[in-house]
Order: C-alpha cells, then sequence, then structure tokens
C-alpha cells in the first residue's frame, strides 16, 4: 500500500515538473499547459482517495487483529455464562419454534438477513440520540446484543457503539446464523436469575424449552429488553404490557393474526412461583 502512494506521488511529481521545462525559442506552448492541468488534476484526488481508504484498511486492519482471538472464543464465553449460573446449554432445535419467531421478530426482525447491524435501527437510534442529547437508543440486532454481553461494557460511549457494529459484521462472517442465535439464546439474561432460554423457561413455567406454549414463548421474548423491569413474578402487569407489543411484532411481521394476538393474550399464564400483581405497576423503575 506505501509503495502504490509512493508511485502515485511520484507520478504527480513528474507531471509538475514537465510543465517547467521550457519549450524550443524559450516558451512555453499553452496546449501543452492545459494538457498538464487536465492530467495533474484527477491524479491529485485519485492520491487523497487512495491516502484515505489506505488509512480507513489500516485501522480496520488494527482492530480486527487486535479482536480477533476475543471473537473466536464466543461460543466459550457463551458456554463459561451458563457454567458460571448453573444453566443448562440448550441447542437451537430444542428451543420451542414460537420463542425463536417471537424473538426474532421484537429483536431483530432482519436477523437472517443482515450482516450482524441494522442501517435502519442505527439511523433509528442516531435520529432520537441527537434529537434528546443523550444516548436513550439501542437500535441493537440481537449479534450487537451478543457482542455487547460477551465482549464489551454496557457503556453508551460512541466508542463502544462503533465497535459493537464491526465486532459484529465480523461475527457475522464467523458464525453462521443458527450459531450466532444459538449463542444468544443460552447467554442472555432473562430476568428472575435466570440465564438462557433453558433455564428461564424451567424456572418461570416447569418445562423444558421445547415444550413452550406460544403465550409463555411471548411473554419470554419480550424480556431481554429490561429483564429486571419486565420480571413477572415481580411486574406482571408490566410485562404483560411487554408481551403485548411482542404479539403486535408478530403481527406485524404477518406471523399470526390480530385475532390471534388477542387471544394468545388473554390466555391465563401458569408460573411455578407466586406472582407479585402490584396495584400499581407505573412506580416501577427501570434498572441502568
Amino acid at each position: 500500500m506505501i509503495f502504490l502512494i509512493t508511485i502515485l506521488s511520484l507520478d504527480i511529481t513528474v507531471i509538475a515538473k514537465i510543465d517547467q521545462v521550457p519549450r524550443m525559442g524559450g516558451t512555453t506552448m499553452p496546449t501543452t499547459q492545459t494538457t498538464t492541468n487536465k492530467v495533474r488534476r484527477p491524479w491529485g484526488k485519485r492520491h487523497g482517495l487512495v491516502l484515505g481508504f489506505s488509512i480507513i484498511a489500516l485501522g480496520l486492519g488494527i482492530f480486527y487483529t487486535a479482536n480477533w482471538q476475543a471473537l473466536q472464543q464466543l461460543p466459550y464465553r457463551a458456554h463459561e455464562i451458563d457454567v458460571r449460573h448453573h444453566a443448562p446449554w440448550t441447542p437451537l432445535y430444542q428451543v420451542s419454534p414460537d420463542f425463536i419467531r417471537a424473538l426474532i421478530a421484537t429483536e431483530d426482525r432482519s436477523f437472517y438477513r443482515n450482516w450482524g447491524i441494522s442501517f435502519q435501527g442505527i439511523a433509528r437510534a442516531a435520529w432520537v440520540d441527537l434529537h434528546t442529547g443523550q444516548f436513550t437508543q439501542g437500535g441493537s440486532t440481537i449479534t450487537q446484543q451478543l457482542i455487547r454481553d460477551l465482549l464489551l461494557s454496557t457503556a453508551k460511549t460512541i466508542s463502544r457503539k462503533l465497535s459493537g457494529i464491526l465486532l459484529s459484521v465480523m461475527a457475522t462472517v464467523l458464525y453462521t446464523k443458527t450459531q450466532l442465535l444459538t449463542m444468544y439464546v443460552n447467554e442472555v439474561y432473562l430476568g428472575d436469575n435466570a440465564y438462557g432460554i433453558g433455564q428461564a423457561s424451567i424456572q418461570y413455567f416447569g418445562v423444558p424449552p421445547r415444550q413452550l406454549t406460544l403465550p409463555e414463548a411471548s411473554l419470554l421474548a419480550g424480556l431481554p429488553q429490561a429483564p429486571s423491569l419486565y420480571d413477572p413474578l415481580v411486574h406482571y402487569h408490566l410485562a404483560k404490557d411487554r408481551q403485548r407489543e411482542v404479539l403486535e411484532s408478530m403481527v406485524q411481521d404477518h406471523q399470526i393474526s390480530q385475532h390471534r394476538a388477542n387471544q394468545i393474550f388473554n390466555t391465563p399464564l401458569q408460573f411455578t412461583k407466586s406472582v407479585q400483581r402490584s396495584p400499581n405497576p407505573k412506580t416501577a423503575t427501570k434498572p441502568k
């Protein structure tokens, strides 16, 4: 890359010197001057573009080299979370399809099509952040959430968000969608000290994740956004409000009808523990 930039610099220098060479009779031909100017300007612009792209490529190369080993360890880090919290590791084929559909419709509708990031989500989050003057929106895909949970801090800074975007793109290159989704559903925190869908389905409903019904699955699929706030055992009404949002997302994604969504929402849920049905759910505060 440096060799290419040097060659381009030499070419520009030679053209400039040709312009200064006197013609026969001590005069400079106007046509030669015009031709030189036409050649020199494009080369100058090209030199700037090459230099700019070279700097960007160098920066990306350094960034990915520094984080390459961590990206390769994503599955191990996800496993470590389950081991630390005594949670079972659940293969994706042992998870209820209803939970997968509800989760993707709510958290990342373009999951199977995107490159780990959603430009629409990033633009929407940037627009809200600019108008509020603070980082209030995430705009994160499932892959970005996975990267944040396993590799980054939860600090809402520009550098952290930029790192999350770059690492999510590379993670999409390194892993299949099935692998990424498997890691996510096993490491995500779902409230009540439950990590992963395997542990959450047992603690909340007393059934393995494969046996989750759509009413149960749609409730759990809404928890990743704010697991402590939407913990159904503590803030039942807030959890039900969030479940309604999940069901509306599934309707918008043409997975279920509005009539079916209403039926699911009104279906009674049988929890393994007692539920605190607070008369004033608005008093609950969202954890930082």
